[in-house]
């Protein structure tokens, strides 16, 4: 049986629920590129990690590396659920300090920089704008395709002396 067999096995036991997911908090494992995925994949990934979030109050995003799959594809349930698969941010601008924290690192915030509308291009929904209208989803949006990037909010720490406005509300 060889590396991508294995894989496919594992992932084969969380989409039938044989495994549980739990949340990596280890930020070297959170640290690597997701590998991209094909879009009916990705959707199975998508729906478990919906199911996932609406069964751990307090979460409104998740990505699938933050499950231990290493797959492009994260959600956002901001008042209406979400599936990005192979998702990329193509344009940002207004960029503005939001304080957001993380399910991979509870009890903590971190002043990040981030931008009050985007468009984001994936396989889901084609290219899709995300603006102030609702912007803790466009936050939570942008905060999750950065985990499939390897990044997490301690990599977009706000520098103290750069000039943007402040926004505030926790992200979680």
């Amino acid at each position: 049986m060889d590396f991508i067999d294995v894989g496919k096995r594992i992932l084969g036991y969380l989409y039938n629920g044989k495994m549980s997911m739990k949340i990596v908090q280890d930020r070297e494992k959170l640290s690597r590129s997701c590998k991209s995925v094909h879009l009916k994949e990705g959707l199975e990934i998508g729906e478990r990690l919906l199911d996932y979030l609406e069964k751990h109050d307090g979460g409104i995003g998740l990505a699938a590396n933050q499950v231990g799959i290493d797959a492009r594809v994260c959600v956002v349930n901001v008042g209406r659920p979400l599936i990005f698969v192979n998702p990329k941010v193509v344009g940002k601008f207004g960029a503005i300090r939001f304080k957001e924290g993380c399910l991979s690192f509870p009890d903590e915030e971190v002043l990040t920089k981030r931008y009050r509308n985007i468009v984001v291009r994936d396989e889901v929904g084609g290219e899709r704008i995300f603006d102030a209208k609702s912007l803790l989803e466009t936050v939570c949006v942008q905060h999750e395709i950065d985990h499939l990037n390897g990044l997490t909010m301690y990599d977009r720490r706000l520098n103290p002396l750069e000039a943007v406005p402040t926004i505030q509300m926790p992200l979680r």
